[in-house]
């Protein structure tokens, strides 16, 4: 029997990992990464303060940030749940993005939007219970959170969706020439 058929097969386990959607999942790493780095998203909020205007009512600005201690005077419970909001984020984006290879770009752009969401769901979630909201502000909460989650995600899916789609264009003729060789070579005796 072959490595690659069986009940458990490290060689095509490691195939699969390493076929993974890695660039466009690193490029939303790098964009937490980036949202996180108070030198970067400070100059931009300077020159651009509406951007604020939804975490002046409480919602989660732009996509979950992942740094290395907290921002300020804030908590470690708020650098925490950050930290686990752009885990979740990511963890959705490679999930979304590993069975997807038709229509790359709208994949990237929609497992964007999903990983954003659900990033900043746990944000909005660890919010209202901070700040002890009640029924009424919480759903309106989740619901303008959702919608400027939705947004934030768009604006980073447009650039990891053209990632994965260069990914797909360049893995392309590699995949292909693997698939020939493995078609052309003989079957070995014995196996299957």
């Amino acid at each position: 029997m072959s490595d690659d058929h069986g009940a458990f097969s490290a060689r095509a386990l490691v195939r699969r990992i390493a076929a993974g959607p890695w660039p466009a999942t690193l490029t939303v790493l790098l964009a937490s990464a980036l949202f996180g780095t108070w030198s970067i998203t400070g100059r931009i909020l300077t020159f651009n303060p509406e951007l604020l205007i939804p975490s002046a009512i409480g919602l989660p600005f732009g996509i979950p940030p992942l740094r290395l201690f907290p921002l300020g005077d804030t908590t470690w419970a708020f650098w925490f749940v950050d930290v686990l909001a752009a885990i979740v984020m990511v963890a959705v984006v490679w999930t979304r993005l590993l069975p997807h290879r038709q229509r790359p770009f709208l994949a990237g752009l929609f497992a964007t939007v999903l990983g954003v969401a659900a990033g900043n769901l746990v944000r909005i979630v660890f919010l209202s219970f901070e700040t002890h909201q009640g029924l009424g502000t919480y759903v309106l909460a989740l619901a303008l959170g959702l919608l400027v989650s939705a947004l934030w995600g768009l604006v980073v899916g447009v650039v990891v969706g053209l990632v994965h789609l260069l990914d797909g264009r360049l893995r392309q003729p590699a995949e292909t020439a693997t698939k020939t060789r493995a078609a052309r070579r003989p079957a070995r005796v014995g196996s299957r």
